[in-house]
């Protein structure tokens, strides 16, 4: 399948690759009793379910959005690529006594039957996709959502600070599947919304979210789609 490469796409979108496989693995243990955060609490309560509707956490980790989601009214699958990833989102699941799903498998290629779930989350994955997975990703995400549903989605800025972390690669020369490697993507707002337009995806709403530290400052963009 061709990647989606938006006009301006050179000095509009910025991979950098950094790490290996194992550092997901310390990242997921790192994580593993980490909440969720605040911002993600309140676009699942913006979103609660209205019956037996199904949610799916992409990227799940170790399951910190599970809690939030069953909270909310919505059965639970998680998708995980990553073995660790899956075995904390097990414990979750075991310590907090709740009924949820983690499944491991890539955004890229969705293991679930069109226009079948109601809400899904992708914080902090889409952005860790090579471009090939990106474009993929986006027309999975379209392909399960139910009708009525809807999608956040999360990307870093073109501006973010933490670009300068790791050495910036070609976007074909991420590996494939990234998780191998810690490949992060930083992108413009036209790129995302070229983006999601190409994809099919019906862009609702498209938020900057800022955040100031001693190191720099974090530009993430949370985005609402429809299908």
């Amino acid at each position: 399948m061709t990647p989606i490469t938006p006009p301006g796409f050179e000095s509009a979108a910025h991979w950098t690759v950094d790490g290996d496989e194992t550092s997901w693995t310390s990242w997921a243990e790192n994580m593993a009793e980490a909440p969720t955060s605040s911002l993600v609490q309140e676009w699942i309560s913006r979103k609660r379910a209205a019956g037996r509707e199904w949610a799916l956490d992409v990227g799940c980790g170790p399951g910190r959005a599970f809690l939030p989601l069953i909270g909310a009214g919505y059965q639970v699958i998680g998708l995980d690529p990553t073995a660790q990833g899956l075995k904390f989102s097990g414990q979750k699941i075991l310590q907090a006594r709740i009924l949820a799903y983690p499944v491991q498998a890539s955004a890229a290629r969705i293991p679930l039957r069109a226009a079948s779930v109601s809400f899904l989350l992708a914080i902090g994955v889409l952005f860790h996709l090579s471009l090939t997975e990106l474009t993929q990703a986006l027309r999975e995400i379209r392909r399960v959502l139910r009708p009525d549903g809807e999608a956040l989605l999360h990307f870093l800025d073109v501006e973010d600070w933490r670009r300068s972390l790791a050495p910036e690669i070609h976007p074909e020369q991420a590996p494939v599947p990234s998780y191998r490697a810690v490949v992060t993507c930083f992108c413009s707002r036209q790129t995302i919304q070229a983006w999601i337009d190409s994809s099919g995806l019906k862009l609702v709403s498209l938020e900057l979210k800022t955040n100031v530290s001693e190191a720099g400052e974090q530009r993430n963009w949370l985005v609402t789609v429809q299908p």
